[in-house]
């Protein structure tokens, strides 16, 4: 399976969609092991759109390749199969996927739908940080960290889902859980993410929380870039407002530079991730920026409010049960900029008109009744939802 380059060696295979280039700076953009041997060479990759793994056959010989090892491959007599062809019930298939937390949640759905509809008995390698969010998951078979010695050769199927949305002609046009599942060949039932709270985790949850008055709401302070935050001032005054209408208010995320509030919880750096699931669970409503905490509060079950600038709130949460997404549309001219604006951005327009009065709206609509299934237009706001 690895590729052994020399120093020096450039490769284009528009096919594949693999560029390599000497003397250009490192980008892992493949956890395959013939990408980490094009890295030791000082090698750059490119990708335009992702490769694929590879299944050639030979009689009842089948291997993984990688792509620029096929036309070799084919001339010694080995026969090119599809690697939907390779999913047959009962197989072992490894995904790979190097992702931020929303984009590991965000593919839980399409490896269920993988095992349930293909009876595939599937693995997952992703980031080590992530491994203990796929605790409790019986369907999965096994979760490996990437780099680590996962023994690719055991499996029937390799495929390789590093960049293999943000490359894609439709990474602007659909919701991200459709691409993976696309990928990987299934279709989506539901796209609500996987996720299992270990009654032990919820029991520590409540012992923490049982000093602070009820109902509690949840706030992030900080998304992954500036320009999907949310405005500290805007923070200051939603929490303002939640105490006001009887609302007990717990911070996570990052630190909090500016002065806290009154009387806030702080859960910023109390707990493990799979600890703030458990607390996440136990609040009334949680309101997140477009982040991977967004995701996870909706994995277990709690209403949500997710405030969108750059990305459309329907590439994300479509088909999210109780999540209440709002997006101040028209409120910068290049909106949507898929974050492509951050570098000429310093205002964050789009952020900053999603009004705090709109949120406290959308967190009133969703805890009046847990039960309900919240969609529509926040009649208050003309910032655009989609739920």
């Amino acid at each position: 399976m690895i590729a052994t380059l020399r120093r020096g060696r450039s490769l284009h295979l528009h096919r594949a969609g693999v560029t390599l280039q000497r003397d250009k700076p490192h980008h892992l953009a493949r956890v395959a092991d013939y990408v980490y041997t094009a890295a030791a060479h000082g090698h750059r990759l490119q990708l335009e759109p992702p490769p694929v793994e590879v299944v050639v056959r030979r009689e009842d010989e089948r291997r993984h390749v990688a792509p620029w090892q096929v036309a070799d491959m084919k001339r010694n007599g080995w026969q090119i199969q599809p690697l939907e062809q390779a999913l047959t019930p009962g197989t072992r298939a490894l995904v790979i996927r190097n992702m931020g937390l929303g984009d590991m949640l965000m593919l839980t759905p399409a490896l269920h739908a993988l095992h349930t509809q293909r009876r595939v008995r599937v693995s997952l390698a992703t980031y080590a940080r992530y491994l203990p969010l796929l605790w409790g998951l019986d369907w999965l078979e096994a979760a490996y960290a990437l780099g680590t010695d996962y023994q690719v050769e055991r499996f029937d199927a390799i495929i390789d889902l590093n960049w293999a949305v943000e490359s894609g002609p439709d990474v602007e046009a659909r919701p991200r859980q459709d691409i993976f599942a696309e990928r990987l060949g299934v279709n989506l039932r539901q796209r609500h993410p996987h996720y299992q709270v270990a009654s032990s985790e919820r029991q520590w949850a409540q012992r923490q929380l049982a000093r602070w008055p009820q109902p509690l709401v949840g706030l992030q302070l900080h998304a992954s870039c500036p320009q999907r935050t949310y405005p500290a001032k805007h923070i200051v005054r939603l929490t303002e407002l939640l105490q006001a209408t009887g609302y007990s208010v717990a911070f996570f995320g990052e630190q909090w530079a500016e002065k806290r509030p009154a009387g806030v919880i702080d859960l910023v750096g109390a707990a493990s991730l799979r600890q703030v699931a458990a607390l996440i669970e136990q609040m009334a409503a949680m309101v997140c920026p477009d982040s991977g905490l967004l995701h996870l509060a909706v994995a277990v079950g709690t209403p949500t409010v997710g405030l969108f600038g750059p990305i459309p709130p329907r590439l994300r949460t479509t088909g999210y049960p109780r999540c209440l997404s709002l997006s101040a549309t028209n409120a910068c001219p290049v909106q949507p900029c898929f974050d492509a604006g951050a570098s000429r951005c310093r205002h964050y327009r789009c952020m900053e008109a999603i009004a705090p009065e709109a949120v406290i709206e959308a967190v009133q609509g969703l805890t009046a009744d847990r039960r309900q299934h919240i969609t529509g237009v926040c009649k208050a706001c003309t910032s655009g939802i989609c739920g």
